[in-house]
């Protein structure tokens, strides 16, 4: 059950995210240039897509969505360890 309602969720935003032609890097590119384009578009109707979709099944009592504690050590390491990567991957 709680894989299908995964599925709800993940396959229009992915659908959103590879018709778009998504990278954040160039989203990120695109609004500091003054320039938007498509890769900002597409992050913005993803994000709306997913907000509306897991807000409704909440609603519906379908899904719950817990707020777990942050592990600020876990969550700035790997952080750094991603930006880390994308440096050495030239993103």
């Amino acid at each position: 059950m709680w894989a299908l309602l995964g599925l709800l969720v993940g396959i229009p935003l992915g659908v959103v995210l590879h018709r778009g032609d998504f990278c954040m890097h160039s989203a990120l590119r695109e609004v500091l240039g003054r320039r938007p384009g498509h890769s900002l578009r597409a992050y913005l109707a993803a994000l709306a897509l997913q907000l509306g979709f897991v807000n409704a099944l909440a609603d519906l009592g379908l899904l719950h969505v817990p707020l777990p504690p942050v592990a600020w050590v876990a969550a700035a390491s790997g952080g750094f360890i991603f930006g880390v990567g994308m440096v050495l991957a030239k993103g």
